[in-house]
């Protein structure tokens, strides 16, 4: 990565990809190295763990999903939370058109007076959203404690299969588990194979995701292509998402797991 810096780059943006936290400590001193903001996509993630800190206090701005896919949400959405009184004020004042007062403060000092001192945006969240958040929120850890429960059941199912192998888990983190990735052998059998044998099994699995640089805007904007990033690239045609949601029941487990015995390999 440190490769890939030049004096145009301003922020590192790094993904805890399926609910798992980044090395962050490693990140950490390569943004101190160049003078650069730390962002973490921390949508998967929410309630994970990395070093006995929350994810949400990892990076300078930490950004997560309220989508209904997500661990707790308000029907779409996000949150961005940060330790930085400036950056906190700057994206207030964004989502607000960039006016530097909303309508509330207005009315506790008795005043009309606004400056818009930028170019921003409506991007406030409703009340009704709010309330709907807030009472996800209080069931977060029950929901993250029951996608933990499954994911050990598929752990201990795949042990013994050598050609399905779960994510490794880096032992400073806590994993909270949006998904439940799994790398297949695909000597034998294509992707596209498996996840069709799957599929005719009622089995609700899912790939996630192609790889940025696949896609016509990027090719088109940025003049990406196919082995620009061979590792993403090799990883990406192996990979299939199993179901996991907070209200699966053991049966439902057994079921993934019995699909994937009978492929046969």
């Amino acid at each position: 990565m440190k490769a890939q810096i030049t004096n145009r780059t301003r922020a590192i943006i790094a993904v805890d990809y399926a609910g798992q936290p980044c090395a962050w400590d490693e990140l950490c001193a390569i943004a101190d190295e160049h003078g650069l903001y730390l962002i973490d996509d921390a949508c998967h993630a929410v309630g994970a763990t990395y070093k006995n800190r929350n994810v949400g206090t990892l990076a300078d701005l930490n950004t997560f999903s309220l989508h209904p896919v997500k661990h707790f949400t308000t029907g779409e959405g996000g949150i961005i939370t940060t330790q930085d009184a400036e950056l906190a004020s700057r994206m207030r004042i964004f989502r607000n058109h960039g006016i530097t007062s909303d309508h509330h403060q207005r009315a506790r000092s008795g005043s009309f007076h606004y400056d818009m001192i930028d170019l921003g945006y409506n991007y406030r969240i409703t009340d009704f959203q709010c309330a709907l958040g807030i009472s996800q929120l209080k069931k977060l850890p029950g929901f993250i404690q029951q996608r933990q429960q499954l994911a050990a059941m598929y752990d201990h199912a795949f042990a013994s299969l050598d050609y399905v192998r779960p994510l490794a888990l880096r032992p400073e983190a806590t994993h909270s588990y949006h998904l439940y990735v799994v790398q297949f052998d695909t000597s034998t059998m294509t992707r596209a194979e498996i996840y069709e044998a799957l599929r005719s099994e009622n089995i609700g699995v899912n790939v996630h995701y192609i790889p940025v640089h696949y896609h016509p805007f990027y090719q088109q904007r940025f003049n990406t292509h196919r082995g620009m990033c061979p590792v993403a690239e090799a990883a990406y045609e192996q990979i299939i998402t199993l179901p996991i949601f907070p209200q699966m029941t053991e049966a439902d487990v057994d079921d993934v797991i019995h699909a994937i015995q009978k492929l046969g390999y």
